[in-house]
């Protein structure tokens, strides 16, 4: 134990980062480095006051992957919009507390980019005329983005929130979960996250999260026209699973802020026309089903919750410190959750994370016992905790309580950021992990943890 933590010191000291990947294959449910219909940038950090000593940005950047070719259009079905030269996205900025506040259609030809620097659109520091190709955001946007940095003033507000971008059918000035937002069906777009603040010698990135549309697996059970699916390939006749098998993966990634824009889940149900949103959601109880094959989930059946596994480092000797940014689908009552943090000789200690937002920052400095400098910890989302106990993927009238509050499983995605600066800035590094997604220990057979 003791031969290996030292060794890991000296790399990070010397600040060598291997970086290894492999390919991901498409899982709905999970969250995987797929192209997607939607995208998630769940969280994002700006300076509005930038200077010579810090400039703290956040860079966001849409790749279309590719137009649905022309030859496409005659195997769409009439009902499906036919095959174009461009995609249309939208794109919706979002407070810590889920609250739409500013938005933009863009046009992406084929393997177009779109990237924007937020601090451009946002703040405008440079007055540039169109900052990332729109308009500035107006200023009651910073008001509503604004949240304790931390730090001593000017810097004392940093913005924040979240963002999303989706494949539409056209322009629109709706926002996700507004009855009639134009949802295209194409898993075509790819994101990425860069986080900067190049005066402080930082600057890192991640993957955005990809959101697939099913409609290319669920074939009639949400309502696709039979053996047609995405970009109008015709489906085999097993890959339409059971309607309540697809509820579980399809009830739909925004069905949260529909519910919550239209008051009803009438309106939200991907089982009944119109057929809201057909995106995967990312919860405990499709993640399970999906990576398990397990029958489908019911309020009857074991909970299956979302944990989420996380890396951190804080090692005073290295400056080094670790950032939990995590993101999830609404606000909740339960604004705090206790877990067991583990160091790298297996000793053990209960520390709370504040979850009531819908994007949280934590550093582990300030929750993690000092001579605690390096291991993991999980935080799960219970039933219990959070108010799901009674749902069932395949009944509506779980999906919310008599006065309206949500019920349907946490979705989340949480990052552990970590920072080392020894002795001079020119040796800051910043690296980015994102957590481990765990639904149930699976051990030749055994049952859930």
């Amino acid at each position: 134990m003791h031969k290996v933590k030292a060794g890991l010191a000296m790399l990070l000291a010397a600040g060598l980062l291997l970086v290894g990947g492999g390919k991901a294959q498409a899982v709905t449910g999970i969250p995987d480095d797929v192209p997607g219909a939607t995208l998630l940038f769940p969280f994002f950090k700006v300076n509005p006051t930038p200077g010579a000593a810090t400039r703290q940005d956040s860079l966001i950047v849409v790749t279309n992957t590719a137009n649905p070719a022309a030859a496409f259009a005659s195997a769409l079905p009439a009902a499906l919009p036919a095959a174009t030269a461009a995609t249309w996205v939208h794109i919706t900025i979002w407070t810590v507390q889920s609250a739409h506040v500013v938005d933009f259609s863009i046009l992406l030809t084929a393997h177009d980019v779109f990237s924007c620097s937020l601090l451009d659109l946002l703040v405008n520091p440079n007055a540039i005329a169109k900052p990332c190709g729109v308009n500035q955001a107006p200023p009651v946007v910073l008001t509503a983005l604004k949240v304790p940095s931390g730090l001593p003033a000017p810097n004392d507000s940093i913005l924040a929130g979240y963002i999303t971008a989706d494949v539409v059918t056209g322009p629109t000035s709706l926002f996700p979960g507004e009855a009639g937002y134009p949802f295209q069906n194409w898993n075509i777009l790819i994101g990425h996250l860069y986080l900067v603040d190049l005066p402080a010698g930082s600057a890192t990135g991640f993957n955005a999260t990809s959101i697939e549309t099913v409609q290319n697996v669920a074939g009639a059970a949400v309502g696709v026209p039979a053996g047609v699916g995405y970009l109008g390939q015709v489906a085999s006749a097993t890959a339409i699973p059971a309607a309540a098998t697809a509820a579980e993966i399809v009830n739909g990634f925004y069905l949260n802020r529909c519910i919550e824009s239209q008051g009803t889940v009438a309106g939200c149900n991907p089982l009944v026309a119109p057929f809201y949103g057909n995106r995967e959601r990312i919860d405990g109880y499709s993640g399970d089903s999906q990576q398990t094959g397990s029958a489908t989930f019911t309020a009857a059946a074991a909970d299956s919750p979302l944990s989420m596994i996380v890396r951190y480092f804080t090692l005073s000797a290295l400056n080094a410190s670790s950032e939990i940014w995590l993101w999830k689908d609404r606000v909740t009552s339960t604004t705090s959750l206790t877990f067991a943090v583990y160091d790298e000789d297996e000793a053990v200690q209960s520390v709370s994370f504040a979850v009531g937002d819908e994007v949280n920052f934590t550093s582990t400095k300030s929750i993690i016992s000092p001579n605690f400098p390096g291991g993991w910890l999980r935080i799960k989302f219970t039933c219990g905790g959070f108010n799901y106990c009674g749902y069932d993927p395949a009944t509506p009238a779980t999906w919310r309580t008599a006065a309206g509050a949500l019920t349907t499983p946490i979705q989340s995605v949480a990052y552990s950021l970590q920072f080392a600066n020894s002795q001079s800035a020119v040796l800051r590094w910043d690296a980015a992990f994102p957590a481990h997604r765990q639904y149930t220990n699976y051990i030749g057979g055994l049952g859930g943890e």
